[in-house]
């Protein structure tokens, strides 16, 4: 590469570059440098070009994503999507009831516990079961059996006193 020097403004006394001659045509030479404004670090091989950006950096968040974030967001998405489609089933489950109780046809009915018989014959064996209660969970949702089973109590007393709201 045999540099050569041009003049700029011929004749006026104007600054000189450098530049590089390939089959007759010049080509400016150009160094790279970095820095703020007012400021000159040229690019060497112990002083490289900066690839990130101190302002930039100090934007990022603190916490970046990490896989285990992801599965618990992952296990939360898919408990919401359980409890989205188990909502779904009740609404079109209420909905056939509403519309039974609005047409007049039979619906639910409550009957009052004591106008059932209670009474046991024969001999009763009570069985203890194995599994601690608390440590189920209901259909691998993370969410105790136990709080899922008062729930759904709750819920069929509800529907179960519909019809006697609306009647």
């Amino acid at each position: 590469m045999a540099l050569e020097v041009v003049e700029l403004n011929p004749g006026s006394g104007g600054s000189s570059i450098g530049v590089d001659v390939v089959n007759g045509a010049a080509f400016e030479v150009v160094k790279q440098a970095f820095g703020g404004e007012g400021e000159v670090s040229m690019v060497a091989a112990n002083n490289p070009l900066p690839i990130a950006d101190a302002a930039v950096l100090a934007k990022l968040p603190a916490n970046p994503a990490t896989s285990i974030k992801q599965d618990e967001q992952t296990a939360l998405i898919t408990t919401l999507n359980s409890l989205i489609e188990t909502n779904n089933y009740l609404v079109q489950f209420l909905t056939q009831l509403t519309g039974a109780m609005n047409s007049g046809q039979p619906a639910l009915r409550t009957i009052p516990i004591a106008s059932v018989s209670t009474a046991v014959t024969g001999s009763v064996t009570a069985t203890v079961a194995s599994t601690v209660v608390s440590s189920v969970t209901n259909f691998g949702t993370g969410i105790p059996a136990k709080e899922m089973a008062d729930d759904m109590n709750n819920l069929m007393v509800t529907m179960a006193n519909i019809n006697n709201v609306t009647a």
